[in-house]
């Protein structure tokens, strides 16, 4: 345990330089073996950009935690268990798994998570009242459900250059400053580390000036992955664990408000898709960075004000756990938020306005 706990700053900066030597390598591979996204209807990007993105950051992270070595078995769970939703992303990438096969493999992940990695919902905290919403034995079902959610919900907002990789570094950055806040110094290591390696990404995925299209792509196997960490820290920081004698690191509400524009945007899409009757898991052009580009906004504004909304969310969140705001405050504030949020984005795409402009 000593190793994990040694110059965590050398250790990210590691996994941020081999994330960009891994991004380097594997391109070539990439494109030599069709694992590339090609543009289409949907797709903003020119050109056909290798999928190198994910196994770059997978690869980085995996080393690091074998250079260092000393992890809990906890984590050593999570390496093995993220490892199943890496692959069928991988493989997803290339020929594309039909919904109900992924769903079960990632199933079989979360399963592993909560059966051998003991990371489980055990309760959702003073939610609705000043009383604990105990989930007895719905605890393993929901929390498979909820996870899943996330997954896909990370997955989903995938669509724009810097995008989600900019999200995740947000809430990864969140649950690593409540995580060190709590004493949870493992997770916190890890943490930054998955920071530094999604930053290593971000510096050929994002549209620097004169940079007109980003060099790689997270692809499904590094959008899954990444979401399959979040769910798992997510979910693990914010429940008591009385047999290791260990407290939350914050109060269950607060993840949905580190992960809220995510949530907010997942909700929207596919609640229209099923009134429509349109596929729930199907692709179409309604997310929220779809309705900025539609509405005349360049990548870079639309990637400013939505990361600044994901951000400004987040903090909240950490506030409100700083200060000790009540849980059901948080809840019934997210839930005002969520409705105002999409009344005003289903009056967008009716009126085909937004933020003052018509549609392009």
């Amino acid at each position: 345990m000593m190793e994990v706990l040694e110059h965590p700053g050398a250790h990210a900066l590691m996994a941020l330089l081999l994330t960009l030597l891994f991004c380097f390598v594997l391109t070539p591979v990439a494109r030599r073996f069709g694992w590339a996204d090609e543009p289409d209807w949907r797709k903003q990007h020119e050109g056909s950009i290798p999928l190198a993105g994910g196994p770059a950051i997978v690869l980085a992270v995996f080393a690091v935690m074998m250079w260092v070595g000393g992890w809990s078995d906890a984590t050593v769970v999570l390496g093995w268990s993220s490892a199943i939703v890496f692959v069928t992303g991988l493989v997803d990438d290339r020929q594309h798994i039909k919904v109900p096969l992924r769903f079960a493999l990632q199933i079989l992940a979360l399963l592993c998570m909560v059966w051998l990695g003991g990371v489980e919902l055990h309760n959702f905290g003073n939610l609705l009242w000043e009383r604990l919403l105990g989930l007895g034995p719905l605890a393993v079902p929901i929390t498979v459900f909820s996870a899943l959610g996330v997954i896909n919900a990370f997955n989903m907002i995938d669509g724009m250059d810097g995008l989600s990789g900019s999200i995740a570094l947000v809430t990864l950055a969140g649950l690593a400053f409540l995580a060190g806040r709590g004493g949870f110094v493992e997770e916190h290591n890890l943490l930054l580390i998955i920071c530094a390696a999604v930053l290593g990404f971000l510096l050929l995925n994002f549209r620097f000036k004169g940079r007109e299209n980003a060099h790689v792509f997270l692809g499904d196997s590094g959008s899954s992955w990444l979401g399959f960490v979040l769910a798992w820290y997510l979910i693990a920081l914010s429940q008591d664990n009385p047999t290791a004698g260990v407290s939350r690191a914050y109060a269950p509400v607060i993840a949905i408000w580190l992960f809220a524009l995510p949530l907010m945007d997942t909700i929207y899409v596919m609640t229209r898709r099923a009134r429509l009757g349109d596929p729930i898991f199907g692709a179409d052009r309604r997310h929220l960075h779809h309705l900025f580009l539609r509405s005349g906004f360049s990548v870079r504004q639309t990637w400013l004000a939505m990361v600044s909304a994901a951000l400004l969310m987040a903090l909240v969140g950490i506030l409100a756990e700083l200060r000790g705001w009540p849980e059901w405050a948080m809840f019934y504030a997210f839930m005002a938020l969520s409705f105002s949020y999409l009344a005003w984005i289903d009056r967008a795409w009716k009126q085909r306005r937004f933020l003052g402009r018509a549609f392009q």
